[in-house]
């Protein structure tokens, strides 16, 4: 752990809120979203990221329990089950009562689970290289060291009976065998995610996502904009910004009038109430980030933001 305080993790702007461009939580969020299109693109087996996961995490294990899976995949107990549900309504995983535990049920792959891992694999390995392309090698090592760092606060976590992943399985290609879940950027930047989630309900509030507050963010600094360019700066697709701004419009954090030159369109601005929030948040912004990034050094930190800058402006450009 670093030593020493950070009273700053990125700078304010001269009207004392926080820039959004180079706050840590937001340059997560993008590489989430770089993550997520490449998924789409390239993985054709409809299959998500996490399901993915956990059939990876079940291919290099023996059968293991849900709470393992949970564990090692980072997510909530009903999230866990719901994806192991639904992976065996496609028969690719199975479950079975614990031998040495009535009560505990156990899941594994099936063979069609372990084909489908394997036909996955290639491209899987090819939308982790491409988050990382806008990288040199010395540099992608670098932020997948700080990512981890971020997203584990400590040692990946292992099977709860302590067993090691296996390198090797039938029929896993030589160049798979190394692919684990904590090299991989896409779940670092899926867990990295979920931590920052977490830290802004703690800090800030759980009515206000960090979206919408960068949604204010946006329209303060651009006083009057329409929903396609408020989107465009504030990264949300076309459905997202319009389900954003409604439930915004409904809070009063916003105002929306139909613009004067163009009848088809609406023009957005930040309302009083929205600017008083967006000024009331502002410490708690600023301490989300400083706690995200609170295992790295003030060094680490900044080569985090500039690295991570250089993922998200290149899936932009």
């Amino acid at each position: 752990m670093p030593t020493g305080s950070m009273t700053r993790t990125q700078p304010r702007a001269s009207d004392g809120l926080p820039v959004m461009a180079s706050s840590p939580g937001y340059l997560i969020r993008r590489a989430q979203q770089v993550h997520v299109s490449l998924w789409q693109k390239h993985i054709k087996q409809n299959l998500t990221s996490v399901q993915y996961g956990v059939l990876l995490v079940l291919g290099q294990r023996s059968a293991i329990d849900q709470t393992s899976v949970a564990e090692l995949m980072s997510l909530d107990k009903n999230t866990a089950a719901d994806v192991l549900r639904r992976l065996r309504n496609r028969a690719v995983v199975a479950r079975e009562r614990d031998p040495a535990d009535g009560r505990r049920w156990l899941t594994q792959l099936t063979d069609e689970g372990m084909s489908m891992l394997l036909h996955a694999a290639p491209a899987v390995l090819e939308v982790q290289d491409r988050i990382l392309d806008p990288l040199s090698a010395d540099e992608a090592e670098t932020v997948l060291r700080l990512l981890r760092a971020v997203a584990y606060r400590g040692d990946p976590p292992n099977v709860a009976s302590g067993a090691a992943p296996k390198t090797t399985a039938p029929g896993w290609p030589p160049r798979l065998a190394a692919l684990q879940l904590h090299t991989a950027p896409g779940h670092l930047v899926r867990r990295s995610q979920q931590l920052h989630t977490l830290l802004w309900t703690e800090e800030v509030s759980a009515d206000l996502t960090s979206v919408q507050y960068s949604v204010l963010l946006v329209l303060h600094r651009e006083s009057s904009t329409d929903q396609g360019a408020l989107g465009r700066h504030a990264h949300l697709d076309k459905a997202t910004g319009t389900e954003v701004v409604s439930r915004m419009q409904d809070r009063g954090l916003i105002n929306r009038v139909r613009d004067e030159t163009d009848g088809r369109r609406y023009r957005l601005s930040l309302s009083a109430k929205g600017l008083k929030v967006l000024r009331a948040h502002a410490d708690g912004v600023q301490t989300v980030q400083r706690r995200l990034m609170e295992p790295l050094s003030r060094a680490e930190r900044r080569t985090f933001v500039s690295l991570m800058t250089k993922v998200v402006s290149a899936a932009e450009d």
